[in-house]
C-alpha cells in the first residue's frame, strides 16, 4: 500500500479562530477522495493517511476532539471476494444501518450523478462473535459509479530524455568543450514534459471520519418529588385561595402538617362524622 501524502502546497493550511474543517459529503468524495485515489495533489493536508486496521479509534482521535478524517486503503478478506477485512486494533468495525448514496453534479455540470457511498460502522472490542459494543463510530466514504470514471491527470513524462541527457553530459564533460554552455543547455532540457494522462481511480481508497458518540442525558422528572428527609411534608399551594386571607391561612396550616398527622386528623374527623350519622339515624 502506498501511504504517501500529496498536497497542493508544502505549507499546512491553518484555519482562523472560530472556523473548523467541516466539508460536505460531496466535497469529501470529489475534492479529497477522488484526487487521492489517483495520487493527485490535494487542496489541503487536513486529511492524512493512516492504517485504520492497526489502530484503536481512541488512539487516532485525541480526548476532547469532535471528529477526525483519515485516508485509508481497504483490504479484502479474500482475494476474489467482495467483503473487506474490518479487524482493527483490539476489536473490529461492524456495519450499522444502510449505505447512503452521495450525489454530485461536478462531473457533468448538470444532472446529479451518484459518485460515492457513506457507510456507518461501530467499533466492537474483541472478536466478531463475542464483541462488546463501544461508543466509537466511523463513517466510511467510498467511490462508486460515476466517481470511478477515468479522468485526465497531469503527470510528468520523459524519463528516457533524462537518461539521454545524462549520457550527453558525461560526454561533454570528458571533452571539456564549452562546459558551461553545455551544462546550461542540459539543465534547461532536463525539465520533464507535462502531459495529461487518463487514470482510473483506485476504489480501495476511502475517507474515514471517526468520532465518539455523546452520552444521552437522562430526561428530567416531570412528576412532583416529596422531600422525605423533612418529615414527609407535602408542599402544597392553594391557588384558589389567592387574595383570600382565610384561604391563605388555612392552606398554610395544611402544608405544615406531616403526612401521618394529616392522616390521623382525617381519621378522627371521619370517626366523629360516623357517630353523628348514627345518632341521627337512631333519632
Amino acid at each position: 500500500m502506498n501511504f504517501s501524502k500529496p498536497t497542493a502546497c508544502e505549507a499546512y493550511m491553518e484555519l482562523a479562530p472560530g472556523y473548523k474543517f467541516k466539508p460536505t459529503e460531496e466535497e469529501i468524495v470529489m475534492r479529497y477522495l477522488r484526487p487521492r485515489a489517483v495520487n493527485e495533489p490535494l487542496p489541503s493536508t487536513f486529511i492524512v493517511d493512516v492504517d485504520i486496521r492497526s489502530c484503536n479509534p481512541w488512539d487516532l482521535v485525541p480526548e476532547g476532539s469532535v471528529e477526525k478524517y483519515f485516508f485509508c486503503q481497504r483490504v479484502k478478506r479474500w482475494p476474489h471476494g467482495k467483503r473487506y477485512n474490518r479487524a482493527a486494533g483490539d476489536g473490529h468495525w461492524r456495519a450499522s444501518g444502510k449505505d447512503m448514496p452521495i450525489f454530485s453534479n461536478i462531473i457533468n455540470g448538470g444532472m446529479p450523478l451518484m459518485v460515492g457511498l457513506k457507510k456507518t460502522l461501530v467499533f466492537y472490542l474483541g472478536k466478531a462473535a463475542v464483541g462488546e459494543n463501544t461508543e466509537w463510530v466511523m463513517q466510511e466514504y467510498s467511490l462508486v459509479q460515476a466517481g470511478l470514471t477515468p479522468y485526465p491527470v497531469i503527470s510528468p513524462n520523459g524519463t528516457n530524455n533524462l537518461g539521454e541527457q545524462s549520457r550527453d553530459l558525461v560526454a561533454i564533460t570528458k571533452e571539456k568543450v564549452n562546459l558551461s554552455e553545455a551544462l546550461s543547455n542540459t539543465t534547461t532540457a532536463s525539465v520533464p514534459k507535462v502531459v495529461p494522462v487518463m487514470i482510473s481511480p483506485d476504489d480501495s481508497w476511502v475517507v474515514c471520519c471517526i468520532y465518539k458518540k455523546k452520552k444521552k442525558r437522562a430526561p428530567r422528572a416531570i412528576a412532583q418529588r416529596y422531600n422525605i428527609a423533612d418529615g414527609g411534608q407535602v408542599h402544597f399551594f392553594n391557588f384558589l385561595g389567592q387574595g383570600n386571607s382565610e384561604g391563605n391561612s388555612s392552606s398554610g396550616s395544611l402544608t405544615d402538617l406531616p403526612i401521618e398527622k394529616a392522616k390521623d386528623n382525617n381519621e378522627g374527623t371521619s370517626g366523629t362524622n360516623d357517630k353523628a350519622d348514627t345518632n341521627e339515624a337512631g333519632k
